[in-house]
């Protein structure tokens, strides 16, 4: 399985997963910059939870049942890339999405596209207002 960074903010990171040229998952990682939620952890831990210093909502839209192998390899780059942060909170959150993420992204107004349809699908607040900062690492 390959994967794709498609969007970098200062709040959010959203990946492409595929299998040759058949997309499988967009995983979507949004930084709350806040405690979870005390739901979240009542839904874990029940009475006894103890928020850590941060809460990472994760996302991973799926466009078809996906087998134990690639579940577990997108679960494994998820905890893989949060792995380094010593106080956070987070869960990966699957669910089907309708369909695919196309538009003209990167070319042009794309990312404009792009996003729209990221905020559509994850029911998501990315804005990026300078398109000239998709040729950065972090969009604006």
């Amino acid at each position: 399985m390959d994967f794709q960074r498609l969007l970098l903010t200062k709040d959010c990171e959203l990946f492409r997963f595929s299998a040759g040229l058949e997309s499988l998952a967009y995983l979507l990682f949004v930084d709350t910059f806040s405690l979870a939620p005390k739901s979240f952890g009542e839904a874990i831990f029940e009475d006894d939870f103890i928020p850590n210093d941060n809460h990472i909502l994760v996302q991973c839209a799926i466009l078809r049942e996906l087998t134990m192998l690639e579940r577990e390899e997108i679960l494994s780059f998820a905890e893989k890339l949060l792995s380094s942060k010593p106080s956070i909170d987070y869960m990966v959150d699957f669910f089907y999405a309708e369909a695919d993420l196309e538009s003209d992204y990167p070319e042009g107004d794309g990312v404009f596209d792009l996003v729209n349809k990221i905020n559509e699908l994850f029911k998501s607040n990315i804005v990026i207002e300078d398109t000239s900062s998709i040729n950065n690492i972090v969009q604006k």
